[in-house]
């Protein structure tokens, strides 16, 4: 902060101190012996602010200078109501960071039961438990696959929605997903309730496991490209990439939340996601990881609209 001027009128202080207001500089005005002093707050205005002031001491009874204390309050009143806000989104974030929502037990009770669910089914190998769990139940043939399609889920049979996420083929698909898992929903859990937290993951896991069933197995038949209904997929990679969507959005539309991404995760995810697209790396469930991505980005992002 660097002082402008010091001015003897009061009147005269505050005119031109309102009138920098509304040119965006901020100033703030100090009673002293000789008069007023006006300080401008940011030394990066300094100048301009030197230039109105040199036209003020020209004509201070220019109009521009005397009609503009209504203006002024305004924006006084804005920037207040402004900072009232913020530090009552800080004083929330301190309270969710310092308290017992701050723990990531949810976190890792989804852990838990993807590991025990790897376990009971063996690593996916143990066919009744594995169809119990999927979207539909499906039993294999020689070259063929055979599902009743979505009409368990429609007798009531609705967890098929969610069930499928618990499945995981193999111990490094496992281990990858529970790292990504506890590192992002670790992440968000410390910042929402643990109501809002189970519905976000409830919600991705609904949305990544329909989207993967319905198009999350494109074949080509001459030259035409047809999406085929599969049941038999299963893993926690489309809540993955719908929590990384989430905080994608919150990262860059609500900072103040504190969600962040270290850069070597964001490198693995989009690699990974754009390498599963390949086939290189053997059958994969894009549609979930596509379905789970978008989903999360527009739950993030929605709360924008709101404010807008």
């Amino acid at each position: 902060m660097r002082q402008l001027t010091t001015l003897p009128s009061a009147d005269d202080a505050r005119a031109l101190a309102d009138y920098l207001l509304t040119l965006k500089i901020d100033t703030q005005l100090e009673k002293q012996p000789e008069g007023w002093a006006i300080w401008v707050r940011d030394e990066d205005h300094l100048p301009r602010a030197r230039q109105e002031l040199d036209a003020f001491t020209r004509n201070p009874s220019d109009p521009r200078y005397r009609n503009i204390a209504h203006a002024a309050d305004l924006l006084r009143q804005r920037k207040q109501q402004e900072d009232a806000a913020y530090f009552r989104r800080q004083a929330r974030f301190q309270r969710r960071m310092s308290g017992s929502i701050a723990s990531q037990r949810w976190t890792v009770a989804l852990i838990v039961v993807c590991v025990l669910v790897s376990l009971i089914s063996q690593g996916g190998h143990d066919r009744k438990i594995v169809s119990a769990l999927s979207i539909s139940p499906y039993r294999l043939g020689a070259n063929t696959i055979e599902w009743p399609g979505l009409t368990p889920i429609a007798q009531g049979e609705i967890w098929r929605l969610v069930t499928p996420v618990f499945l995981h083929f193999g111990i490094w698909h496992l281990f990858f997903n529970m790292v990504m898992l506890y590192d992002l929903g670790g992440a968000i859990e410390q910042r929402l309730r643990p109501f809002r937290y189970l519905l976000l993951v409830l919600v991705l896991a609904v949305v990544s496991n329909l989207v993967q069933y319905y198009f999350g197995h494109p074949v080509l038949e001459g030259a035409v490209l047809k999406w085929v209904s599969l049941p038999n997929f299963g893993g926690m990679s489309g809540v993955i990439y719908g929590l990384f969507g989430y905080i994608w959005m919150k990262a860059r539309f609500q900072p103040e939340l504190g969600l962040y991404i270290q850069p070597g995760a964001v490198t693995s995810l989009i690699a990974w996601f754009f390498l599963c697209m390949t086939g290189w790396v053997g059958p994969i469930a894009n549609g979930a990881h596509i379905g789970g991505l978008l989903a999360g980005m527009l739950i993030g992002y929605i709360p924008t609209l709101w404010r807008r």
